[in-house]
């Protein structure tokens, strides 16, 4: 069973500072926790596997660069 509860921040902060040091401790144990976790995939990853260009596309794009120099220098 999953319950959400809407409360404002103040509110819940008021209800930490009431916790006994022991139970605050378990709280901040528990945040840290979650800060360790990973958050999914990193940034590497998703280079490593995001779209590549295919040999006639970077042929395309050279020949594009080649010809916008060659127009550049006349």
């Amino acid at each position: 069973m999953e319950m959400k509860v809407t409360m404002p921040f103040n509110q819940l902060l008021v209800l930490i500072k009431k916790l006994s040091p022991v139970e605050k401790q378990k709280i901040r144990k528990e945040l840290e926790a979650d800060e360790l976790k990973p958050k999914g995939n990193s940034f590497k990853e998703l280079l490593l596997n995001g779209p590549v260009f295919t040999k006639e596309q970077i042929k395309a794009i050279e020949d594009t660069h080649k010809s916008i120099i060659e127009w550049r220098g006349k």
